[in-house]
């Protein structure tokens, strides 16, 4: 494995370790250490992106597009590049996310409930995808224990009614 590889994987690490310990401050209403974990996990997720387009894809969409096809085609037995347009749209939601919790926190914190478990399903979602369903074994067993810590917590959460990230206020 060359320096280009270890860009790839170690920013992919560190942004799972910053999706799975924010989520976790989040969901404990710890809002104060959490931005700075969570902005710092969408920052590696955003970094692995760029990461992977220079070292692996050479600047290339179709590139992007044909590797992802590849990976789905060996995994679930079909072909789909266009998934790749579900990693951007996880990286927009997780920036515009973390961006909410630093520049408006009190914004934040009273959003709809639907808003809140629509952008954290989503990235949820793609977590699992991403660490369980995609992942080579050394990373699907830790993450698909954490996912499934993350979902108990969620669902044991007394107030989840109100939001999976916060204190949230009516609708």
């Amino acid at each position: 494995m060359d320096a280009g590889d270890w860009a790839v994987r170690g920013t992919a690490w560190l942004a799972l370790a910053g999706y799975f310990t924010g989520a976790f401050l989040l969901l404990r209403g710890n809002r104060r250490i959490a931005k700075w974990v969570w902005g710092s996990g969408c920052d590696f997720n955003t970094l692995h992106i760029l990461v992977a387009f220079h070292f692996t894809h050479g600047w290339s969409h179709a590139a992007a597009v044909e590797h992802v096809a590849r990976q789905n085609e060996a995994v679930i037995g079909t072909s789909f590049g266009a998934g790749i347009w579900f990693n951007y749209v996880f990286t927009i939601l997780w920036i515009v996310d973390a961006s909410w919790l630093w520049l408006k926190p009190e914004s934040y914190t009273r959003r709809k409930k639907w808003v809140a478990w629509a952008i954290h399903g989503f990235l949820f979602f793609m977590v699992v995808n991403a660490a369980v369903v995609f992942a080579p074994d050394m990373v699907r067993w830790p993450s698909a224990v954490l996912c499934l810590v993350l979902a108990v917590m969620f669902f044991r959460r007394p107030d989840r009614r109100e939001s999976p990230a916060e204190d949230v206020g009516e609708d």
